[in-house]
């Protein structure tokens, strides 16, 4: 999945029942015990290219099946939903009623060149301007802080016995390939449509209420190879995909008309270039290039793909150009009108928090799945603040925030199904 590097908000605590940042971990803070577990196994892409990552991939196997399952099963008696994909989701309550779905996602993508990715160490980084103890771990923020805050719900729901008049789902979702796929296939294997479905990521603790769509375009140009002290005639790969390059740019500026109030604007961006065979003194045989193709709302994936196919006809001298859909993402949108139903969660970070921020995501993201099915979807969590390829790290003080916004968002949101 894309993602970009979120604006980190440093914000104080507003409730007296928050944790002091300064508290210290121990054997009886479970829920830093876990983030730690969870930090010291591995779940990374690859590096490499091909920065997709199958959900039945060994590493997540691995880490879903013999790492995230257990925890969750050696809360109690709990009831796991097997899903397709290597997925899974816990069933809280008493099945009937209204429905909130909380969903964290297991693929880590970023800080792929943190020098100790797995240690889960825990200390006060006072060298990055932070004075309050982190956990250290590659995934932290982006994965392993909203797993950790659900198996901590699943805690306090257990041991407290809180009373849940309808049905909470807290889902492990495995999307590593920039489609919705994964949350389809968790979707049609719940046993009831969420009313609300809140995906865990690192917000900044902000509301991400949209984002646009993507649909990678690849382009494809097959030419003539031959050494470059005497280059064909025609066929020239390069020179077709500069031609190729300088039409996308062309299209972009029309395509940019095309604008939300709140989203943005479309666009078409090439992103990559490669040139295959890689000889010394050869002119290539093939080029591939792939476009970042921005989508709004209303926008058609097939019909954008075709105004790229129409823009680059012809381009180049004596080259075959093809153009095909690579991995596509939804936009995603909740219009104010229909908004209310984040009142649970509303509430729950005005006391642990601050005041409310609805915002706009600026990747894509899985949210446009769900959002394409009717199910009102958003995005929160934690601030993001470590270097998108160094070290990756969380304040315990956020996490247990989350943890508590969590924890009162479930509280309110059956409470007011009550009413």
């Amino acid at each position: 999945m894309a993602t970009v590097k979120m604006v980190v908000m440093h914000l104080e605590p507003q409730a007296a029942s928050m944790p002091s940042p300064s508290h210290t971990p121990g054997p009886a803070d479970p829920l830093v015990a876990d983030l730690v577990t969870l930090a010291r196994v591995p779940s990374a892409v690859p590096l490499g290219a091909d920065t997709l990552i199958e959900p039945d991939h060994p590493t997540l196997r691995h880490y879903v099946q013999e790492c995230l399952r257990p925890m969750f099963q050696g809360l109690g008696a709990l009831d796991i939903i097997d899903l397709p994909r290597n997925q899974f989701a816990v069933r809280l309550g008493d099945g009937a009623g209204p429905c909130l779905a909380l969903m964290a996602y297991t693929p880590t993508q970023h800080h792929n060149l943190m020098a100790e990715p797995w240690s889960g160490r825990i200390r006060t980084p006072v060298e990055l301007g932070v004075d309050e103890p982190c956990v250290f771990g590659q995934g932290i923020t982006q994965n392993k802080a909203h797993q950790a805050c659900l198996l901590d719900l699943a805690r306090w729901i257990i041991t407290e016995r809180v009373p849940l008049r309808g049905t909470l789902l807290l889902c492990v979702n495995n999307e590593g390939r920039s489609t919705h796929d994964c949350s389809n296939a968790i979707l049609d294997g719940l046993p009831r449509t969420p009313d609300l479905l809140i995906q865990l990521f690192p917000t900044g603790f902000d509301v991400t209420v949209g984002n646009r769509g993507r649909v990678d375009v690849l382009v494809e140009i097959e030419g003539t190879t031959g050494h470059s002290s005497s280059p064909p005639a025609a066929g020239r790969v390069i020179d077709a995909a500069a031609d190729v390059v300088r039409r996308l740019g062309e299209l972009d500026a029309v395509v940019r008309t095309r604008s939300h109030p709140e989203l943005g604007h479309e666009q078409v961006v090439p992103y990559q270039v490669r040139y295959e065979p890689l000889a010394p003194h050869t002119l290539p045989a093939r080029a591939r290039i792939t476009v970042d193709r921005r989508l709004l709302p209303g926008s058609d994936p097939a019909a954008a793909i075709d105004e790229i196919r129409a823009a680059v006809e012809g381009a180049g001298t004596g080259c075959e150009i093809s153009v095909r859909q690579g991995v596509t993402m939804l936009p995603a949108y909740l219009p104010p009108e229909r908004r209310d139903v984040l009142d649970p969660l509303a509430a729950s970070i005005r006391t642990h928090v601050g005041e409310p921020r609805h915002t706009i995501y600026g990747g894509s993201f899985d949210a446009g799945g769900p959002s394409s099915r009717g199910i009102p979807t958003v995005m929160f969590g934690v601030p993001e603040e470590g270097d998108l390829l160094g070290d990756d790290y969380v304040r315990l003080s956020a996490v247990r925030r989350q943890a508590a916004v969590l924890r009162d968002t479930v509280t309110h949101f059956f409470r007011e199904q009550d009413r």
